[in-house]
């Protein structure tokens, strides 16, 4: 095996593909490595942790076509570490050989034989909107869980919705629902549980290589198998395993009206939660908002460091409420609202209250408060 290729690219490409590669021991050699296949005169660069696999191409010259499975962390650091340019890329035995202006390294590579069988390439997809789908990856899965002991919160609902799809994720404390009518068809009229890293991975291929359909506009073809659902972005593949369980029945969560209701400038409101969240040192220490018709405002207590209130403006229509929410949840519910804007709506100090644009209503963030003396 043998190509020629910039060094901007191939980092772009094998780094891709290396951020499927688990950073936890799974017991096989093979599975900490890439591989590295060129056909003909393009480099496919592959990283898998058998859940999640990505397959990431580029064009190279000076080719040979062959296969080897390297070290993905070493490779990914070496060619970054190079100076810009082209670099050269050769098999030599059992090593390969990196060289890059005047520099030039040797690594040993894997057995590629070990590495596993991958899925096939799919035939047809739905081809939905990239923008679209990045946006509503980007609002629900700040609410997914990353216990690996709940497994089915670990992941992002994704379903047929009034002619569109509706993305979903809770973590049990709060719960992100996203309606997208723009992207139907993607789930082939079903229900599928993608796990949340995927999709993660996902919007950062939709961001940095995302590729125009026949209508100028960057697209992503999505194909759902009975077990996994492949996602194609320009010359990227992402294939991740589905989740096999039923989802909570999250509807029966959402309050059917709201007696109280806060509309408050968003840059203001994130800027006063950063300021008085200076005084937490962990995670269990809440934020306080009083919320009346003179406005709201905001407190931290910390028995160790001291306390901070501030004052803010806003709207408030309902009765006088001081409800308290984890700071770091809130934020996150705050900075997924697209708008200038941010309404809360609230029933009481116990209930779930709703944060979402004024106008819209296609963003939902449900964050249950905390219970403060």
């Amino acid at each position: 095996m043998r190509f020629r290729c910039d060094r901007d690219i191939l980092v772009e490409t094998a780094g891709a593909a290396a951020r499927a590669v688990s950073t936890r021991g799974l017991g096989s050699p093979a599975l900490g490595g890439i591989r590295l296949e060129v056909r003909g005169e393009s480099l496919h660069v592959t990283g898998t942790d058998l859940d999640l696999t990505i397959e990431a191409t580029c064009a190279v010259g000076d080719a040979a076509d062959g296969t080897v499975l390297v070290p993905s962390r070493l490779f990914v650091d070496i060619t970054r570490s190079l100076e810009p340019g082209m670099l050269r890329v050769d098999q030599k035995d059992e090593d390969i050989e990196i060289v890059g202006s005047r520099a030039q390294f040797l690594i040993r590579t894997i057995v590629h034989t070990d590495f596993p069988v991958q899925p096939p390439t799919p035939q047809q997809g739905t081809t939905v909107a990239a923008a679209e789908l990045a946006g509503a990856i980007n609002q629900v899965v700040r609410a997914a869980s990353s216990d690996d002991a709940r497994p089915l919160l670990t992941g992002v609902l994704l379903g047929p919705y009034e002619g569109g799809i509706r993305a979903v994720a809770t973590d049990s404390y709060r719960l992100a629902l996203r309606d997208v009518p723009g992207l139907k068809g993607m789930t082939d009229d079903k229900m599928i549980l993608v796990p949340a890293r995927a999709l993660v991975e996902l919007q950062r291929i939709i961001t940095s290589a995302a590729a125009p359909d026949h209508n100028g506009e960057a697209a992503v073809v999505v194909t759902v198998g009975e077990h996994d659902a492949s996602f194609t972005v320009g010359t990227t593949r992402l294939v991740t395993r589905l989740l096999d369980g039923t989802f909570p029945d999250y509807s029966q969560l959402i309050p059917a009206s709201y007696p109280n209701r806060l509309q408050i400038d968003k840059e203001t409101l994130v800027s006063s939660l950063r300021r008085v969240r200076l005084l937490l040192r962990d995670a269990t220490t809440p934020v306080r908002m009083a919320m009346e018709r003179e406005g709201t405002s905001l407190s931290v207590i910390s028995h160790d460091l001291g306390s901070a209130h501030e004052d803010l403006d806003a709207a408030y229509e309902g009765n006088p409420l001081t409800i308290a929410f984890n700071p770091a949840y809130l934020l996150d519910g705050i900075e997924g609202v697209v708008g200038d804007d941010v309404v809360i709506e609230t029933v009481d100090t116990t209930k779930p209250a709703t944060i979402r644009a004024p106008d819209r209503t296609d963003f939902q963030y449900l964050l249950m408060p905390v219970r403060v003396s």
